[in-house]
C-alpha cells in the first residue's frame, strides 16, 4: 500500500457487513488508536463491543472518520469541535427534510410558473 498524504482512506470494497477492530481501523485511516477513542468517546464514530479490545467498527465508522480526519487536517478542530459540526450537520438535514415535508411539490420549483409569463 502506497503512502496516501491527501487524507482519502484507501479504496476497497467495504459491504454493509464490513466490521473493523480497532486497531484494523487506525491502521486502515492511518490514525492513532487513541485518537479514534476520543472520537468514540466523543460520540462521531460509533463502536460495538463492551470493551475497546472487543470495539468493532462497521463501514459507516470509517466514512465518519473520514471526515472528522478531513475536518481535523483541514479545519484544525479537536474531537469534541467535530462532534458539534456533526451534530449541526445533522440539525441541518434534519431541517431540510422538514422544509421540504412542509413546502410540498408545488414549493419546491416543480409546477412554478416561469417568470417570464410563461406556463
Amino acid at each position: 500500500m502506497t503512502d496516501n498524504t491527501s487524507g482519502a482512506i484507501p479504496a476497497e470494497p467495504l459491504g454493509p457487513e464490513a466490521i473493523y477492530s480497532l486497531d484494523e481501523l487506525s491502521n486502515a485511516c492511518k490514525v492513532e488508536a487513541t485518537w479514534v477513542v476520543e472520537l468514540v468517546e466523543q460520540g462521531i464514530i460509533e463502536a460495538q463491543g463492551a470493551t475497546v479490545s472487543e470495539w468493532r467498527f462497521s463501514r459507516v465508522s470509517v466514512v465518519r472518520l473520514a471526515k472528522a480526519k478531513r475536518f481535523n487536517r483541514d479545519l484544525g478542530l479537536n474531537p469534541p469541535g467535530i462532534a458539534l459540526v456533526f451534530d449541526l450537520l445533522g440539525e441541518i438535514d434534519r431541517l431540510k427534510a422538514r422544509l421540504n415535508v412542509l413546502q410540498g411539490p408545488r414549493d419546491r420549483g416543480d409546477d412554478h410558473d416561469d417568470p417570464r409569463g410563461h406556463v
